[in-house]
């Protein structure tokens, strides 16, 4: 589903270069459930970011799905994340004036899609908020917030979901909420990449990658 090949990272900042990501090479099958870990500035969030098509790489290759991204214009890379990757954030990102069905269904009115009112539906009863889709954002729990952004990170029908920190805002009980629901995606044949902090949980993944100053150091 994805490979790095020697992807390396450097921002400027103001004087100095940082070099976020040091010649990653990684290569993660279909269908397959990583956790991410490592400390802060480790390269986590820029690795993810890189993945998901948000930021370029400074040299290197990476492949998702069979397509090369590393030299691809931002109109093609809109596309590999409008039809291809899902995201989930520590922030929930969700609109306080909307409804739950209203967010989730976001996503296709940015990519000009029509409404399928029982397929969001679905999606909303997936996550377990039937209860709560006409609901505005103030009236949900933080775990209930989350469960509306993942629905919302389904609603593209992705092959690939990125998720940045998606318990870091939760207590214990709505973090293992969570993560039961990506384990429940994971069976459905989703290939998920989560970065976290939470060892227990990153613990129940199929495998782990640390990361440490910019170089994966454990696999």
């Amino acid at each position: 589903m994805i490979e790095l090949r020697g992807v390396e990272k450097t921002y400027i900042r103001g004087a100095e270069q940082v070099h976020a990501l040091k010649g990653i090479t990684l290569s993660i099958a279909r269908g397959e459930f990583v956790s991410v870990m490592g400390p802060s500035g480790s390269g986590k969030t820029t690795m993810l970011h890189i993945l998901g098509c948000l930021d370029n790489i400074t040299s290197g290759e990476i492949t998702i799905d069979g397509m090369s991204a590393s030299s691809l214009q931002e109109p093609q890379l809109v596309e590999i994340r409008r039809k291809k990757i899902g995201f989930v954030f520590q922030q929930f990102y969700l609109i306080p004036g909307l409804s739950v069905f209203d967010n989730v269904s976001l996503p296709l009115l940015f990519a000009h899609e029509k409404k399928n009112h029982a397929y969001i539906q679905s999606l909303i009863e997936l996550v377990g908020l039937n209860h709560a889709a006409k609901r505005k954002p103030h009236q949900l729990s933080g775990g209930e917030m989350q469960r509306v952004a993942i629905a919302r990170a389904l609603v593209n029908n992705p092959k690939l979901i990125l998720a940045d920190e998606p318990t870091g805002n939760l207590d214990s009980e709505n973090s293992d909420m969570i993560y039961a629901l990506f384990a429940d995606l994971h069976k459905r044949g989703l290939t998920i990449i989560m970065v976290t902090h939470n060892s227990e949980l990153a613990a129940r993944a199929e495998r782990v990658v640390r990361l440490k100053d910019g170089l994966i150091v454990r696999d």
